[in-house]
């Protein structure tokens, strides 16, 4: 049979193949259906940036993220129940003075505004969740960090200071800055309004920390992942302290002007004008069919006559099939294994626009951004995001991006608009 074949193969490859192909295709048919009809729905029913989404009633989607508000906001109350209890602030956070001299200072200010005047029903109390896992992280994380040290402050832009009740009940734990110290009334068009408080925050940020190398700007509703402050660490010292390239470290950077530690998931997909994305998605399904590949040789078996020719179809048929899954799945979803590696392996791209939830700024770019947006002014579908795309072309600097994201946008309350928003849109 195998002479047979080789004589076969020499004058006609196709004909002796076929039944192999034919196996080949039946095998990979029941491949796709067990993937796309059982396998995948399965695992990422939940998912909501994937193709296999059952999360489509955007009305029960938000009452499962206020479940999880309330839930958080259970155990944010005890921890500063029990925080307290404690006899002195200074067991509270680990005292400044045991920084070492060659540690890098970064000032962790948390930009908020009261929510309370949108729905009197129900209060949200975004800035005692983040608040609550970032004094807990720091608490844990400083203790055994002595290359990066945080400081962390509330910086409260909120017009009726009085009344916001939740900042002030912080405020005995984590310092706290006032933009207006009565009740003020603003004339200005929203979006400046927002722009001035984020100037506010930025450059009252660089004049309490002066010796702070770097400004980590987080908005009230941007809930940290577990891994932030390890991501922070990374990044800083590796990239924006020095670069490195093929390699090798380089000195620090001198055009980075912020590094985005969050942007929207909708905004994450492979179908993208980003650079990265699509050489990202190709890997992905070589990868992926490649390895299936291996699987399929291993479990199955090639012919002994014409294996090379079986093998190099069914790679080409599997990376088709590689493809369709991570397009499916989406970026989001596929970018978790970074998380759960190391630090190491997110990856560090040129920033796209849009959206400034969590930015660190060196303390240079910190000053020039503050110097920036003072001299523009916001109005109508120019927002604050906006201008540092600007000043990122005029002032030919760069921004940088870090995947997957290290914060969770859970606002749902919106104080710009004044209004209950949808939260899977930023």
């Amino acid at each position: 049979m195998a002479q047979h074949c080789f004589h076969l193969i020499v004058s006609n490859p196709t004909k002796c193949l076929s039944p192999w192909t034919s196996l080949l295709r039946s095998r990979i048919a029941l491949l796709y259906a067990v993937t796309f009809l059982l396998v995948l729905p399965i695992l990422f029913h939940d998912a909501r940036h994937s193709a296999f989404s059952l999360l489509l009633n955007t009305t029960a989607a938000k009452d499962l993220m206020k479940n999880a508000n309330s839930h958080r906001i259970v155990q944010a109350e005890e921890y500063f129940f029990f925080l307290s209890a404690s006899e002195t602030l200074e067991q509270h956070v680990p005292p400044s003075s045991i920084v070492s001299d060659r540690a890098v200072t970064v000032a962790l200010s948390i930009v908020t505004v009261s929510r309370n005047k949108i729905d009197s029903n129900y209060e949200p109390k975004y800035l005692t969740q983040t608040v609550w896992k970032f004094h807990s992280l720091l608490k844990k994380w400083q203790l055994r960090n002595e290359s990066l040290h945080v400081d962390m402050s509330i910086c409260n832009v909120d017009s009726i200071v009085a009344l916001y009740h939740e900042a002030h009940s912080l405020s005995k734990f984590v310092p706290m800055f006032l933009r207006f110290n009565e009740t003020h009334f603003s004339m200005v068009h929203p979006l400046e309004k927002e722009k001035q408080d984020y100037v506010f925050c930025l450059n009252r940020t660089l004049e309490v920390h002066r010796d702070a190398d770097y400004i980590f700007l987080v908005e009230d509703d941007a809930f940290p992942t577990d891994d932030v402050l390890d991501v922070l660490q990374h990044v800083i010292l590796r990239h924006t302290e020095q670069s490195f390239i093929r390699g090798e470290f380089h000195p620090k950077p001198s055009d980075v002007a912020f590094v985005k530690f969050y942007h929207p998931e909708r905004l994450l997909s492979f179908i993208s004008l980003q650079p990265e994305r699509l050489p990202e998605l190709i890997s992905y399904a070589v990868v992926l069919s490649t390895l299936l590949t291996a699987i399929y040789a291993v479990t199955c078996g090639f012919a002994a006559t014409g294996g090379v020719v079986t093998t190099d179809v069914c790679w080409r048929r599997l990376f088709l099939f590689s493809l369709i899954v991570m397009l499916l799945c989406g970026r989001t979803e596929i970018s978790e294994w970074r998380r759960l590696a190391s630090p190491i392996f997110y990856s560090y791209t040129p920033s796209p626009s849009c959206c400034t939830p969590a930015l660190v700024f060196p303390r240079q770019s910190a000053q020039i951004t503050v110097n920036y947006l003072s001299n523009h002014t916001c109005g109508n579908n120019y927002g604050k995001d906006s201008v540092l795309d600007d000043m990122l072309r005029d002032l030919r600097m760069t921004a940088y991006l870090v995947q997957p994201n290290t914060l969770r946008h859970i606002g749902v309350y919106s104080g710009l608009r004044q209004r209950i928003t949808d939260p899977f849109m930023v």
